[in-house]
């Protein structure tokens, strides 16, 4: 997937008309109830052509989105029945990246699981549980992973730094030779994020010339941090608190 597919206006706008009151906004719910329910029904996913099926489930990501659990529930069978494969690479990439219009580890989490009640594949069930493992890695709330790294020629931990930092950090995984990286330090010098310490961690033995303010450190083993954490983009950031909670997990500024 090298661009991020536009949502379909026209599908959208039929959906999604400018509502007035609450019975208008009930029949919208159970309008796009109806339409979600039976997205699939006149499409056949064999006759399709590559860009088209990714075009459709990208339409039905974005429309699934805007119900709860509880009614989706019903809905993802059929979506795996309709689909030639699983774990779907479209779904993955576009909940799972966070540079996508559409990533919500929380759904990407729900369309896992509820593929692990489905399937009956072994194959199926051991890249499915493999994948709910890594995205479940630093989730919000918890305690993010210590790895060790080198800061200023000495060997350290994350915890030790932000330990030393006092104050809630904003912690940037980057690799120097990451475009998209570069841009996103160039929006943080910008926007010069308030009460927060900037810990740029570098995940190869190479740091980049980066902000003096912040502080600069590189990953001492990689195995570790393949271990430990996964990222489907650089760069991966994270909010996390003084005690080193994750308060926010693949942001971008």
């Amino acid at each position: 997937m090298s661009i991020f597919r536009v949502i379909s206006i026209c599908f959208v706008l039929q959906v999604f008309n400018c509502c007035s009151g609450n019975t208008r906004q009930i029949q919208q719910k159970e309008d796009l109830q109806e339409k979600v329910t039976a997205y699939w029904d006149s499409i056949d996913t064999s006759s399709l052509s590559e860009d088209s099926l990714e075009q459709s489930i990208v339409d039905y990501l974005y429309l699934i989105g805007h119900l709860d659990s509880h009614e989706r529930e019903s809905m993802w069978p059929k979506f795996y029945k309709k689909m030639p494969e699983h774990p779907n690479r479209t779904v993955v990439d576009y909940l799972g990246d966070s540079n996508s219009p559409l990533h919500s580890t929380r759904l990407l989490e729900e369309y896992l699981i509820n593929l692990l009640k489905c399937t009956e594949d072994t194959i199926t069930r051991i890249r499915t549980e493999y994948l709910l493992e890594n995205y479940r890695k630093n989730n919000v709330g918890s305690t993010i992973s210590n790895i060790k790294v080198i800061t200023k020629r000495q060997k350290t931990s994350l915890y030790k730094l932000i330990q030393e930092a006092g104050q809630s950090c904003l912690i940037i995984f980057y690799d120097p030779d990451c475009s998209s990286c570069d841009a996103v330090f160039e929006r943080l010098k910008e926007q010069k994020p308030t009460g927060l310490r900037v810990i740029a961690i570098s995940i190869t033995g190479m740091e980049k010339d980066i902000d003096k303010s912040w502080v600069s450190a590189f990953v001492e083993d990689e195995a570790e941090m393949d271990e430990k954490f996964y990222y489907t983009s650089l760069p991966s950031i994270y909010i996390v608190s003084d005690e080193g909670i994750v308060v926010k997990k693949d942001i971008l500024p």
